[in-house]
């Protein structure tokens, strides 16, 4: 036994919130949503019971259910589908806004009108072939799109989910995806830097191809730990130390996260040169974004840096259209580090420590421990990836005119829940 019919909020990108309901037809099925035009939901119901009593609380009574109707605020925080999921596990603002912007651009264009239960496998797997020659309107004019099969995989699965929870709904009998296989895997594969091309990168005086210091160490410190991108906005000055930086959040679209990725913490070891980096901009920045503008309030955008990097790899004669091919971006010094750290010598553990990466091996509350006499493998790994020769502390010190006695070992560690250091 269920109601007449239920209300829920939407939030609109603006900020705006307003009040939407569900109906029931005469087969006892979730039909809608509906707006009501309302922000409060004391008015919300009053209107639904005024249309309950008009007998119009379903609209067009005889319309069948639309794929645009189904679709409406499904991938918002606060739909059924996305409160069912929240309830099994974490749904991230990263994961919604592509899901929107997929249901947007690629979905409702061709099944916004089509009632849900006449949706065919058929159609759908024209749909997906199609994706190879998309004719879509840009600017006004139309362009034929060439999406690789993986963009085309991707969005398929969002349409699965969708019609997964359709069937769950009781809106239609069987999802039509079930029939359908995703198009062969064709990523391009990706190419990394030499190390030649990398030591052309960062020569001693970074100016001649570089155009800003800051993008230049935001692209050092990556080339170094192959941390992501939003870690390296994410970075405080409050976490860069004499030996290490501590690795705890991360900055995107959507603002500062006091996470990663994994929701794993992790202390990472860093070469004396590239903390004095850090610390250059720690003095600018106080305990605030180390990559900031602003006296550390709010971190530079990644455009910035990706386009630096650009920049840079022109001027070592690498042209744009190479650096494409061989998918030469901010993401692959990940691909780098790893590659040129495991080159080297380094176990796999010691890798993913630096890097942040989980092994499939991996079970829930392992976490890695690296022996601290290990520790020198990473700093030895960094200086060649450098092109720097051995250098102690003790000398590097003296060269700054300070001389510090003894050195102090830590233990690498992946960590979760609150910051330490």
């Amino acid at each position: 036994m269920h109601n007449d019919f239920t209300l829920f909020t939407r939030t609109y990108p603006n900020g705006t919130k307003v009040v939407f309901y569900h109906a029931y037809d005469e087969d006892g099925r979730r039909v809608g949503p509906w707006t009501t035009n309302s922000q409060s939901r004391t008015l919300a119901r009053n209107y639904c019971n005024k249309l309950l009593r008009a007998g119009e609380l379903i609209p067009n009574k005889n319309k069948k259910v639309t794929f645009g109707d189904f679709s409406v605020g499904f991938w918002e925080r606060g739909s059924e589908y996305i409160q069912n999921q929240e309830s099994r596990g974490e749904i991230t603002d990263t994961y919604l806004s592509n899901c929107q912007k997929m249901l947007a651009n690629q979905i409702l264009p061709f099944f916004k009108d089509t009632p849900l239960r006449k949706i065919t496998s058929l159609e759908i797997n024209s749909w997906l072939l199609g994706f190879k020659n998309r004719e879509m309107v840009k600017g006004g004019e139309k362009v034929v799109m060439h999406y690789q099969n993986t963009y085309a995989n991707t969005v398929f699965g969002t349409l699965n989910v969708m019609l997964t929870e359709a069937v769950r709904q009781n809106l239609i009998p069987i999802n039509p995806c079930d029939k359908v296989k995703r198009l062969k895997n064709d990523k391009r594969k990706r190419e990394i830097l030499t190390p030649l091309e990398v030591k052309k990168l960062f020569p001693a005086n970074y100016k001649k191809v570089w155009n800003n210091e800051l993008a230049y160490i935001a692209n050092r410190l990556g080339s170094l730990t192959g941390m992501r991108i939003g870690e390296i906005l994410g970075l405080r000055g409050e976490y860069v130390f004499e030996k290490h930086i501590y690795v705890c959040g991360q900055y995107g679209e959507f603002g500062y996260k006091d996470y990663t990725k994994t929701k794993e913490n992790r202390k990472i070891p860093l070469m004396l040169e590239a903390i004095a980096l850090l610390k250059k901009l720690k003095i600018k920045n106080g305990k605030g974004f180390v990559f900031s503008l602003d006296g550390g309030a709010t971190p530079v955008s990644n455009t910035m840096i990706r386009r630096a990097l650009e920049d840079a790899l022109l001027a070592i004669g690498i042209s744009g259209e190479e650096a494409k091919r061989r998918r030469l971006t901010l993401h692959g010094w990940r691909h780098f580090v790893n590659t040129d750290m495991l080159r080297q010598g380094l176990t796999t553990e010691q890798v993913q420590a630096v890097t942040g990466h989980k092994s499939k091996e991996m079970t829930d509350g392992n976490y890695n421990h690296i022996d601290p006499t290990e520790i020198a493998d990473v700093i030895k790994a960094q200086r060649a990836i450098a092109g720097k020769k051995k250098q102690t502390a003790k000398k590097t010190a003296k060269k700054n005119g300070k001389e510090k006695s003894g050195t102090k070992t830590f233990t690498l560690v992946k960590t979760t829940g609150r910051r330490s250091a």
